[in-house]
């Protein structure tokens, strides 16, 4: 992972090419009806020159269970995940931003940075997290519940992060929950969620996520599904978690198979360990796969 302004200069090599390619398509398109299919950089540019990691704030909670020497670094690579996710979708602005899980800032720090124009929500289960966001971002608190279906949101959403959520959870609540998120996003808006995949079966063999017995049932899943998961021991789950709370691992098809059974989206990416060198990314969002057809 590359930082500060190099992080700039890399993502500037990389999109001047699509600049270049979408200024010759306009130019080359006769028929107005295919302008509309020409994607907008303009609000990557926008993102390049008001984002500099350097200058995010590394001030942390004393309670941030995420604190550790990698902190900052893995702020600056979902950024750089965001930054892709823009490109390959069909954003070409952003108003309104939820983070979800908030924890204690790790990835809104970067956001306020990337969108200095843009209202924040801060969403969690843990409440301490909930209100360093608050005051140290002037984000909205939303207080999460542990069936996310039941959260008031209230807003929609042009980016919906979540990093790290997805990870816990069973295919089936993975489903329901990022059904009920895509209901809450704009008309060009995206959800950039996070999840383990296959580098997570070499993963366990150095540092386990969880024990030799879990991790067969999650590989039962794996195999047979496309999609493990087991929950922790009731010893290992945080405090303010009382349901379903575990460890789950992805193949590609097994994602595959989840997403195209949300409604009213299209999926846009699919990149293996794209944050931070580990976790899998997904993004999918609107206008949904079939739009114009109907």
């Amino acid at each position: 992972m590359r930082e500060g302004s190099e992080l700039n200069e890399v993502m500037r090599v990389m999109l001047a090419s699509i600049f270049t390619k979408q200024d010759n398509a306009v130019i080359m398109s006769a028929n107005p009806e295919h302008d509309k299919s020409v994607k907008d950089f303009s609000l990557l540019k926008q993102v390049l020159k008001d984002y500099d990691p350097s200058e995010v704030s590394s001030e942390t909670s004393p309670v941030d269970a995420m604190a550790g020497a990698n902190y900052m670094w893995v702020g600056a690579s979902a950024a750089e995940v965001i930054m892709t996710a823009i490109a390959a979708s069909r954003l070409t602005e952003v108003n309104r931003v939820l983070d979800l899980p908030c924890g204690h800032g790790r990835i809104l720090r970067h956001l306020v940075k990337m969108f200095p124009d843009a209202t924040f929500d801060a969403c969690d289960l843990d409440s301490d997290g909930v209100d360093f966001c608050v005051n140290q971002f002037n984000a909205r608190p939303i207080r999460s519940q542990e069936d996310m279906t039941k959260v008031k949101f209230e807003a929609l959403y042009d980016i919906i992060w979540i990093g790290s959520l997805f990870t816990h959870t069973s295919a089936e609540i993975t489903k329901s929950w990022l059904s009920f998120l895509a209901k809450h996003l704009t008309e060009n808006g995206i959800i950039v969620a996070t999840f383990h995949g296959r580098i997570a079966l070499e993963l366990q063999k150095i540092n386990p996520y969880i024990d030799e017995q879990k991790w067969s049932k999650i590989m039962d899943g794996h195999h047979s599904t496309g999609y493990g998961f087991a929950d922790y021991s009731s010893d290992n789950k945080h405090g303010y978690i009382s349901g379903s709370y575990g460890v789950s691992v992805a193949k590609p098809n097994g994602l595959m198979s989840i997403l195209e059974g949300i409604p009213d989206v299209r999926i846009f990416m699919y990149q293996e360990r794209a944050w931070a060198n580990n976790h899998d990314v997904v993004v999918i969002g609107r206008p949904a796969w079939d739009d114009g057809l109907r």
